[in-house]
């Protein structure tokens, strides 16, 4: 994995680590900087386990190689702990039957859902819900910012030539 854009964004990335190991949770992998990439700024992919929805690391926006495990009893409940948030940037849902998996991302409130993927097409619009901002980026929606339309009506009774 590559690293972040800058000290300042792993710096920040470093102190949810802290933070996550400071609420309870458990990193059962990565945690910190590798150690064979003294330069640049890489944090190792990090899965915590012991994590309650609660947690800070569960419910703000990381913006890096930051995964929580949070155990659900049942598609109901793990819905409601995906919709427990403020925010709604982008979302994956990973399940053997992929038909059940695209009926449920329609109804996790998130501006981008992937099932068994958690890849972006950059023909497709991308953008967050709630606190995750406004807007889209790629796709025709994109460049409807940069885009000036105009209308014309022409009189009634002739044809638009």
């Amino acid at each position: 994995i590559g690293p972040l854009s800058s000290r300042r964004q792993r710096d920040r990335v470093k102190s949810y680590l802290d933070l996550g190991k400071a609420e309870g949770a458990r990193a059962i992998v990565g945690g910190g900087v590798p150690a064979d990439r003294p330069r640049g700024w890489y944090v190792q992919p990090t899965l915590f386990v012991d994590v309650d929805n609660r947690m800070r690391i569960a419910q703000e926006e990381i913006f890096g190689p930051v995964y929580c495990l949070i155990p659900y009893d049942g598609v109901e409940d793990g819905l409601r702990i995906a919709n427990d948030s403020a925010y709604g940037l982008q979302s994956s849902i990973w399940t053997s039957a992929p038909t059940a998996g695209l009926k449920l991302a329609r109804r996790i409130r998130c501006g981008s859902v992937g099932v068994n993927s958690h890849n972006l097409d950059m023909a497709a619009p991308f953008g967050g819900l709630k606190q995750s901002g406004v807007g889209r980026e790629c796709g025709i929606e994109g460049i409807s910012d940069y885009v000036e339309i105009k209308s014309i009506m022409p009189p009634v009774g002739t044809s638009a030539r």
